[in-house]
């Protein structure tokens, strides 16, 4: 993978000779009715605009590389279309279809009106987080959020009918974040959350808090997901601090129970304690992506931080100063998850996070695609 250099290092190049930029309009679906106060911005960027009274907008510098282009207002359906940089249309028409008042009657109808009283801390420790960075993040509209639960399949959800409006005073910023999917099943104890953010630096008091907030992003940024997959493009993790290992489930009989006359047998982690090299999982997909595959679990250990006491004091078996350790799953091994420069990766739901990053990995440590230490 060294040509990935090569081409990072082209795309620098050919960033600084010409900057891009996107150019469209917002008008409704069926029609040439513009729409005005449309937000429209790259997912998971500080990078946005709001459109004009005639629906139009640009976006001016467009970063390099491939993002979720989305447009939201209240009374529409959420519009979603991936964006690459190397091929920007001319002129982008992007058609806004009425929300259904149908199904918002029944969405409404259906959510529990004390949700709030009795899931709200939850939802924030699951999303929000409990990492010393969500100490200062503030939910300003929780009155926007609904919740419903499944007794039958033992399943909570939970929606918004706008945009969360959070503040994240540990990383300076303020975010908006268009949720899309909240799920947290019981039974299994597995978590899905997905949305589209939009960052906006907030302004520091002085340089003091601007310090403050530098430092805490690259402490934020360093071994985490977006570091790793950074990494993975790059083909450089034994460089940046990170080893990986393989995890196998085997099947083992279990001789201290015994049920109708025979003892059971169940499923055991088996971990291979042999480093292997970052080339065994990633690959190159074409000029611009990078492919990662695996089979089983993942171990991914980081090993230039230790994990946050938060996490060791509510986690039994987790020792003190113990490197950042953490496991990744793929549901279905046959797939191939694509992976950016800026550390972005597609499809979300084909990676599973377990132990620290299934921690940390929340809206309180979230930073925008487009930082750099």
């Amino acid at each position: 993978m060294k040509w990935l250099f090569i081409f990072i290092f082209s795309l620098l190049t050919l960033g600084a000779e010409a900057q891009k930029k996107l150019i469209g309009k917002v008008v409704v679906s069926g029609s040439q009715v513009p729409i005005s106060s449309a937000s429209v911005f790259l997912s998971n960027t500080s990078v946005g605009t709001i459109s004009k009274e005639d629906g139009s907008f640009i976006i001016d510098p467009l970063p390099n590389g491939r993002y979720d282009l989305v447009v939201t207002i209240l009374g529409y359906e959420t519009y979603v279309k991936e964006i690459n940089s190397n091929q920007i249309p001319d002129f982008l028409i992007i058609p806004l279809t009425f929300k259904p008042t149908e199904l918002q009657e029944v969405i409404v109808g259906n959510y529990d009106k004390n949700g709030w009283d009795k899931w709200g801390d939850f939802f924030m420790e699951m999303l929000i987080g409990k990492t010393p960075n969500a100490l200062d993040c503030k939910l300003l509209n929780k009155n926007a959020v609904k919740f419903r639960y499944n007794k039958k399949e033992n399943i909570l959800s939970a929606f918004a009918d706008e945009p969360l409006k959070i503040v994240n005073n540990a990383l300076g910023f303020d975010l908006s974040y268009e949720l899309l999917s909240f799920e947290y099943n019981y039974k299994s104890r597995i978590f899905f959350y997905q949305g589209y953010p939009l960052f906006k630096e907030k302004q520091p008091r002085n340089n003091r808090q601007k310090t403050r907030w530098n430092l805490n992003r690259n402490e934020t940024f360093e071994g985490s997901l977006m570091h790793f997959m950074r990494s993975i493009y790059r083909n450089s993790l034994q460089k940046d601090g990170f080893e990986l290992r393989r995890m196998i489930k085997q099947k083992t009989t279990n001789t201290s129970i015994t049920i109708n006359g025979q003892h059971p047998t169940q499923e055991i982690d088996v971990l291979i304690d042999i480093p292997i090299p970052g080339d065994s999982i990633a690959f190159a997909i074409d000029s611009t992506t990078a492919g990662i595959q695996f089979k089983d679990y993942l171990q991914v250990v980081y090993k230039n931080k230790q994990m946050s006491s938060a996490y060791v004091r509510e986690t039994r078996g987790v020792q003190i100063g113990a490197p950042i350790t953490a496991r990744l799953v793929m549901p279905d091994s046959n797939k191939v998850v694509a992976v950016l420069a800026n550390g972005s990766y597609f499809q979300g739901k084909d990676i599973l996070t377990m132990d620290y990053w299934a921690w940390s990995e929340k809206l309180s440590n979230m930073l925008p695609l487009d930082f750099r230490k």
